[in-house]
């Protein structure tokens, strides 16, 4: 896997790029064949302490768009754990995929467990304080459409670990989000 590594803030030195390819080469086994992959490092500043870096590391196979973020004041660190957290979701996700096809073999079906809790939720946690303002647009993302079926958009979702997902639906030839439930399950809203 051939890794373009950015830095926004933060010089790009051989050991960093040195570290991130040694690191995302065992990715590689994993993913199956890797059309891009793009590790962004981002200086993000705080009022008190150290700056923080920014590790998003993106990569896009075949069919899949997998994604990983996290921060940390060292930069070798942030790109440590950025993958880690990419190889659990590729781990858990290949997990569930068998878990599914035994379950389709099986004539009974056992319920759908609840979905893990989300780590980021607790970062975005009320702290008590009422207020009166709304936070602001804090960042636009921009990413292609390809059709897909519903199936595959719960891949994708699953992979990317979010709660929702934005898909071309190419059964309905419009724009449709399938999303996860409280019990586990899944949904579809199509647009009428």
């Amino acid at each position: 896997m051939e890794l373009q590594i950015r830095g926004r803030g933060i010089p790009v030195t051989d050991e960093i790029r040195q570290f991130a390819d040694k690191r995302a080469a065992r990715l590689d086994r994993l993913v199956g064949p890797v059309i891009d992959a793009k590790l962004e490092l981002r200086a993000d500043n705080n009022r008190a302490g150290p700056p923080i870096t920014t590790a998003q590391l993106t990569i896009q196979t075949g069919r899949r768009l997998l994604r990983a973020e996290e921060r940390d004041p060292e930069p070798l660190a942030a790109i440590d754990r950025a993958i880690d957290k990419l190889d659990r979701q590729i781990r858990r996700f290949h997990d569930r995929r068998a878990a599914g096809k035994a379950r389709q073999s099986e004539t009974i079906r056992t319920p759908a467990m609840p979905p893990e809790p989300d780590h980021l939720l607790d970062e975005l946690e009320d702290d008590g304080v009422e207020t009166d303002q709304r936070p602001g647009l804090v960042r636009t993302k921009r990413f292609l459409l390809k059709p897909m079926d519903v199936d595959e958009a719960i891949e994708q979702m699953e992979l990317l670990g979010h709660d929702f997902y934005l898909f071309h639906n190419a059964l309905e030839n419009s724009l449709s989000v399938v999303y996860r439930r409280r019990d586990g399950s899944y949904g579809l809203l199509v647009p009428d």
